[in-house]
């Protein structure tokens, strides 16, 4: 059985407020629907370094300050076959605002954790940001 580690990371600016992406409408698993930055860490790197690259990559931006604030594993249907997967959300502090969105997204904002979580459809994402919210987690 793989193990796969995903993360995403709340990407807060100077204001407070989290970095949220639309993925392109070309997108193959969630067209159109608000995302986080992240994604699957790659062999070799540390939880840290996979997280700033994730980020680089879908933003332009650089982050400091990356903690852990949630985990949980799934057992689950992942590409080809079933693995256990390892979900981690993480706290990020952007060093500036200036958003370079991927190929993977057409249209980013910063918002308040109140606002955006109604904007997202993926359940995934809701109970990160419920989490979040629920336990007034100080970011």
């Amino acid at each position: 059985m793989d193990t796969v580690v995903v993360q995403k990371t709340l990407v807060l600016n100077a204001a407070g407020e989290i970095l949220i992406l639309r993925r392109s409408a070309t997108d193959n698993r969630r067209p159109l629907q608000w995302d986080l930055p992240g994604g699957q860490l790659e062999a070799g790197e540390s939880l840290e370094e996979g997280v700033k690259r994730e980020v680089l990559e879908e933003t332009g931006l650089q982050v400091e300050g990356t903690h852990i604030l949630y985990s949980k594993t799934e057992y689950r249907k992942w590409k080809e076959g079933e693995a256990s997967v390892v979900f981690l959300l993480y706290a990020s502090h952007a060093t500036s605002d200036s958003v370079t969105v991927s190929d993977e997204h057409d249209h980013y904002a910063w918002k308040r954790i109140q606002e955006a979580l109604p904007l997202f459809e993926y359940p995934l994402h809701i109970e990160f940001l419920a989490y979040v919210l629920k336990n007034q987690i100080a970011l």
